[in-house]
């Protein structure tokens, strides 16, 4: 487990930001440039030092201002990956590869090239390679330096959409592999939920809030700071069965039915839903082509900013509908009211689901 709690004056504003990042896990420092999220991961390779506070690795204490200790940046055992990969240029693959390398068994290398799909780029200079090559191997190179944990920062801002979902699961495999704590500094929400476990949300050098990625980014409050114009419930899911063209999901109490056969059942999932995607129904619904009707019940309701009522409906985790004052009328909802919320299948296509580990 990784433990993080500084404070930090800087020139144009003031960090002041604590989390933990366990085995295992991505946690997404997330805020747009200059919020302070590399100035954490700076902390934590110790380029940087916080006026006040501590770092700890498990029982290992990398920093703490109270007891004077500053472990030096080159022993620390970080393993730090840049925007740009930083690899040397003379080098082939296989050279930057084992600069670093600490002399483990070769097992680990070939290991490690399989799992990041590297085997053929070997013998190339990182001028013969893409975006995505580049970053792969820059990642590879930092896991055989047998880190404690590792920083990411950006990885993957430098790379187009394609580059991007070619690198994912290879980011997503190498997590579940080394079980490390992983620190992952973006401001990309589609990285956010495909990969992030944990989010910290920065906003000039605060954290606004901090805990699972669905509470995070499902909670309305920080719709301004992750850049949305709606409100969305984030959920967990899993790919269970197969029917027809579509692809079934265990959420809760539910299912749901995806467009879509490409995940294997027992695959993780995140589903996002846009609360305009939300119709309720005060009966449940007959006749409708939509299949994904879901129970629940209203446990809060206030006006937006339009006008309109949002309202939060817990179907077992908490899913947020957005309809018109004279809807409300009509429905008699209020408080406490059971509903039952249908989704169109076509309507959970639209980048609405993300795998979080395949």
């Amino acid at each position: 487990m990784l433990e993080f709690r500084a404070i930090k004056e800087h020139t144009n504003f003031r960090l002041d930001a604590s989390f933990v990042c366990n085995k295992g896990m991505v946690t997404a420092l997330f805020g747009k440039s200059g919020s302070g999220k590399t100035s954490i991961i700076n902390m934590i390779a110790g380029l940087q030092k916080p006026d006040v506070g501590r770092i700890a690795v498990g029982e290992r204490l990398l920093f703490d201002s109270y007891q004077n200790i500053n472990i030096p940046t080159q022993k620390r055992n970080a393993g730090y990956i840049f925007q740009d990969g930083r690899l040397f240029p003379h080098m082939s693959v296989e050279s930057n590869l084992r600069y670093g390398f600490k002399g483990q068994k070769n097992e680990m290398f070939q290991e490690i090239i399989e799992l990041l799909g590297i085997e053929d780029l070997l013998e190339r200079r990182p001028h013969k390679l893409s975006g995505g090559e580049k970053q792969r191997v820059a990642i590879g190179r930092a896991l055989l330096t047998s880190p404690d944990f590792l920083l990411m920062d950006e990885p993957l801002s430098a790379l187009d959409s394609a580059r991007k979902q070619e690198l994912i699961p290879f980011i997503g495999r190498m997590v579940e592999k080394f079980k490390m704590p992983v620190v992952y500094v973006t401001h990309s929400l589609d990285e956010l939920l495909a990969l992030g476990d944990n989010a910290v949300l920065m906003s000039n050098g605060s954290c606004i809030e901090s805990g699972s990625v669905e509470e995070v980014v499902s909670n309305p409050a920080n719709m301004e700071h992750l850049g949305l114009t709606g409100r969305v419930s984030v959920l967990k899911a899993v790919a269970v069965d197969q029917h027809n063209s579509s692809g079934i999901i265990s959420l809760v109490d539910g299912k749901l039915m995806i467009p879509t056969r490409q995940y294997k059942t027992g695959t993780k999932l995140r589903v996002t839903l846009r609360s305009e995607d939300v119709t309720i129904s005060i009966k449940k619904p007959e006749g409708l082509s939509a299949r994904n009707i879901i129970k629940g019940k209203v446990t809060k309701m206030e006006q937006t900013t339009d006008g309109a009522i949002g309202i939060k409906i817990d179907i077992g985790v908490n899913v947020y509908a957005t309809i018109t004052s004279e809807a409300v009328s009509d429905l008699h909802i209020e408080n406490g009211s059971e509903v039952f919320i249908i989704l169109k299948t076509v309507a959970l296509s639209r980048r609405s689901t993300a795998t979080i580990r395949q």
